[in-house]
């Protein structure tokens, strides 16, 4: 189903990641189409294990009490695009409470009148602002993507993906990678055509992965942020599917949420966290670095 700005959007059930645990059961994997994917887009392969890494806490800043799942950084590199369960914000680097645009609601009328209520972990890839679109239905096994402009936040079309669950969406060098299920073993893909969204071999993972909020892509590796004991963040292998463990974002009686990648003074990661304690928001900078094998 292709959803455009201005055509018709087609009724759909479709699944929806609320936070609860996962009550599906994953259909067997359809046969792969050769013609759809590139020869690096197979299940795994048996390259050496990486390096194992760590990733160390460096700094955090509050972030508006009010946003609350997910975070990419903006094309330009100059501030953070934030959203909520229907809203998208763009901040600069300084005052991460100060709103410099928004789209509240975010969600398109058409989809929400279909019970979508719910905006991901987002991304910014190729000019293109990604966010996972869901609602309460999470037996269809259908969801949807959609696209924004990165620099005003306006919705500019969406393609509807087979997946019950889509806490988020991560983008690069023109592939799409998402998680079907909120615990998952598997890595979700999709190569952007510049009309389409055309499905990828999954990529599997060593070890499942529970409670998946957040995703983003850098270095060789699908970085995840979760909810679970620890708020645990993750690396996973882009070339082998090899999942490492590699620490915690901490607030740990609050709760973890959307995850960005992208190399900074204050280190790789950026995930944002709610603190229980106080009921505040903030976003907590990690470094990632290599540690003894």
């Amino acid at each position: 189903m292709a959803l455009g700005a201005a055509g018709a959007l087609l009724a759909v059930s479709t699944g929806a990641c609320t936070g609860d645990g996962d009550t599906t059961t994953r259909p067997a994997p359809a046969a792969s189409d050769s013609s759809q994917g590139a020869p690096d887009q197979g299940a795994t392969t048996s390259r050496p294990p990486a390096p194992p890494v760590r990733a160390t806490v460096t700094a955090e800043r509050a972030v508006n009490p009010g946003i609350r799942q997910g975070v990419a950084r903006t094309a330009d590199g100059a501030g953070w695009i934030l959203s909520t369960n229907d809203g998208l914000f763009r901040v600069g680097d300084g005052d991460l409470e100060a709103v410099q645009a928004q789209a509240a609601p975010a969600i398109p009328a058409e989809l929400a009148a279909q019970g979508y209520d719910h905006v991901g972990d987002v991304d910014v890839d190729r000019g293109i602002l990604w966010a996972p679109l869901e609602r309460e239905d999470k037996q269809a096994g259908r969801q949807v993507v959609a696209r924004y402009d990165p620099v005003t936040l306006a919705f500019t079309g969406a393609r509807e993906v087979p997946q019950h669950h889509a806490s988020f969406v991560a983008a690069a060098d023109g592939v799409v990678y998402s998680t079907d299920f909120f615990d998952d073993d598997a890595v979700t893909r999709y190569r952007w055509d510049g009309s389409t969204l055309q499905p990828l071999e999954p990529l599997r993972m060593s070890r499942k992965v529970e409670r998946i909020q957040g995703g983003d892509v850098a270095d060789g590796a699908l970085w995840l942020s979760t909810d679970d004991a620890d708020n645990g963040l993750y690396r996973v292998d882009l070339a082998t599917g090899e999942v490492q463990s590699i620490g915690s974002v901490g607030h740990v009686a609050g709760e973890g949420e959307g995850i960005d990648a992208t190399a900074l003074p204050s280190g790789l990661l950026h995930v944002l966290v709610g603190d229980d304690a106080s009921i505040g928001m903030w976003l907590v900078d990690l470094a990632v670095t290599s540690t003894p094998g």
